[in-house]
């Protein structure tokens, strides 16, 4: 069995994960600024640009194994940008929504009307409008500085210390070992179905979300074990301080490997609207921040910002938000999907897709943030692919795990038919030599008989 151990086949695989990855960022650039700032009613307009490709390398540190059949690691990923696989440039300008003043505003929402005309004043200081405009390298990687960062951990009542000095979508995460957090996984040895399965993530074994959605569930995405005819499976995903459980959809073939894709159906990101089990990852009664079907509300796992996670374009989300955004084309190719080779529980190919949406809402007192004519918007910002296909060498190697998996069995069971051969062919023969022993110590008594016969005989 593939157990994950120092040294074996499994191991190498979770480690350093062999099959080339891509990362693929999309930003939505907002075309209609000046019409907004002009007092226009008019919707959103967006345009995509992008992919800006960069190739990933993956591999797990700070490895140690524990007694009760867990390893704890961290991971560390780097980033190094690929231009000629990209459309565009990192000196492409983007504008889109400042994030961190709808941040400031979404934490203030509840507060005293008095506080929220203040602090509306005091970033008024250094900002004339919503927008922020910068390039995609900032966007992405390096960062953009705004004076607001600091402002944010002085004003009181904001729930949450924000940990950076600049705003990126990826900003501190090139080369880092902390960004993801601290998981302790199952190696499988105990209980093999369990192999790959987070236990533990950030010293807990539960998430932000209240009841059965804080949970601890899923693989951290490079081992499953084998199991055929597994109708369903789940992937934790740190970004999002939870798991996202994936449907058996189709038989596929890559390279000679046989395998079952599973992608993402309508119970992702449901809120319990049509899944009644997915309701506590909206609070208890109800209420506003709980967004129709198709959004997934992260701000507790983002530092308090109101952001919200759904399928690239608001794909098969319900309509309420994405009608009100020009500029969108969701199609099938944008779902979250991945294919396992079901024999060995390798990965075979995977196409993680979610998108990252700033929800902005009018707000009273904070005349800086209420500039969209729309008063309940959920703005597209960013969204990335992260692609993964099994390469020949990889094959390979999975052709030699499956070789292990199925030519072991048969090679035992060879070599027991061979043992009772040999042990039938060792009675035998010793009963076959008792035999002739037998035969040897009845002819020696026949002679001895015949011969005092043959004396009394005489003497008579």
């Amino acid at each position: 069995m593939m157990v994950l151990a120092e040294g074996s086949t499994s191991f190498y695989i979770w480690r350093d994960i062999p099959i080339p990855m891509y990362l693929e960022c999309f930003l939505f650039n907002i075309t209609n600024t000046e019409d907004i700032l002009a007092g226009k009613n008019v919707s959103l307009q967006v345009q995509q640009v992008g992919p800006y490709v960069f190739k990933e390398i993956r591999k797990k540190v700070n490895i140690t194994w524990n007694e009760n059949n867990t390893v704890t690691f961290r991971n560390q990923r780097y980033w190094y940008y690929h231009p000629e696989m990209s459309n565009g440039s990192l000196s492409d300008v983007v504008t889109s929504i400042n994030p961190i003043i709808v941040t400031i505003a979404y934490a203030l929402r509840n507060e005293r009307v008095m506080l929220r005309v203040f602090v509306d004043m005091i970033m008024r200081i250094s900002h004339r409008d919503i927008f922020l405009k910068a390039n995609v390298s900032s966007w992405l990687f390096d960062g953009i500085e705004d004076p607001l960062l600091n402002l944010a951990n002085r004003i009181p009542n904001i729930p949450y210390d924000i940990p950076f000095d600049k705003f990126g979508w990826l900003y501190t995460r090139n080369g880092s070992i902390d960004y993801d957090g601290e998981f302790v996984a199952n190696t499988g040895e105990k209980d093999f179905f369990q192999l790959g399965m987070v236990e533990r993530w950030q010293h807990t074994n539960r998430t932000i979300y209240r009841d059965k959605c804080g949970e601890l569930k899923g693989s951290s995405g490079e081992l499953w074990a084998p199991q055929r005819g597994l109708d369903e499976l789940s992937i934790f995903a740190p970004d999002l301080c939870t798991h996202m459980t994936l449907i058996a959809d189709r038989p596929v073939r890559f390279m000679g490997l046989d395998g079952m894709q599973y992608i993402a159906n309508d119970s992702l990101f449901d809120n319990g609207h049509k899944y009644p089990d997915m309701a506590c990852y909206c609070d208890e009664p109800r209420d506003s921040n709980c967004l129709p079907a198709g959004a997934l509300n992260v701000s507790a796992c983002k530092f308090g910002a109101p952001a919200f996670v759904t399928r690239p374009h608001f794909l098969d989300m319900d309509p309420y938000y994405p009608s009100k955004i020009k500029g969108l084309a969701p199609n099938k190719n944008h779902n979250f999907k991945m294919s396992i080779e079901m024999n060995t529980g390798m990965p075979l190919a995977i196409s993680a897709q979610l998108q990252a949406n700033a929800l902005v809402r009018h707000i009273p007192g904070m005349s800086l943030n209420n500039q969209l004519p729309d008063p309940d918007v959920l703005v597209p910002m960013f969204w990335f692919r992260e692609e993964i296909v099994v390469n020949e060498k990889y094959a390979n190697f999975a052709r030699t795990a499956l070789s292990i998996k199925y030519v072991t069995p048969y090679g035992f069971y060879t070599l027991i038919l061979i043992g009772c051969a040999v042990l039938a062919v060792t009675i035998w023969q010793y009963r076959k030599h008792q035999n002739i022993i037998k035969k040897q110590h009845i002819s020696h008594e026949d002679t001895i008989l015949t011969q005092s016969f043959l004396k009394k005989g005489e003497s008579s």
